[in-house]
C-alpha cells in the first residue's frame, strides 16, 4: 500500500463585512424560522399546547361544576324517597294538589280588564 499523497488545503479566509453581515442576516432569518415553526406549528406547537390547556382547565371547571349539580340532584332524590313532609310540600308548591276534603279560597284581587 502506497501512502496517499497528502492534499493541500488553502487557508480559511476571513470573511469581509460585508460577507459577514449578510451571513448574520442568513442566520437570524433561520433561527426566525425555527423559532416561528416552534410556537405555531400545528398539533405541536406552544400555541397549540396553550389551546389545549385553557381548554382543560374549562372542561375541569365544567367537571366540578356538574358534580355539584349532580350531588345536589342525589339529595333531592334522597329526600324525595325518604322524607314524606319534602315530598308534600313540594305536590303542595310545584304542582297545586290538595288532601282529601281540602279546598283552596283564592283571595287575591283580579285586576279589571283595560277597554281597548
Amino acid at each position: 500500500m502506497k501512502p496517499k499523497p497528502k492534499q493541500k488545503t488553502k487557508p480559511k479566509q476571513k470573511l469581509s463585512p460585508l460577507q459577514r453581515r449578510k451571513l448574520i442576516k442568513i442566520v437570524m432569518v433561520i433561527v426566525l424560522l425555527a423559532l416561528a415553526w416552534v410556537c405555531f406549528s400545528p398539533n405541536a406547537g406552544i400555541w397549540t399546547v396553550i389551546q389545549h390547556r385553557s381548554e382543560l382547565h374549562q372542561l375541569q371547571e365544567d367537571t366540578i361544576q356538574l358534580e355539584q349539580e349532580n350531588a345536589a340532584l342525589e339529595s333531592e332524590i334522597d329526600q324525595l324517597q325518604n322524607d314524606p313532609t319534602y315530598l308534600e310540600e313540594i305536590a303542595r308548591k310545584k304542582y297545586g294538589l290538595l288532601k282529601k276534603n281540602e279546598r283552596v279560597f283564592d283571595f287575591s284581587r283580579k285586576r279589571p280588564e283595560q277597554n281597548k
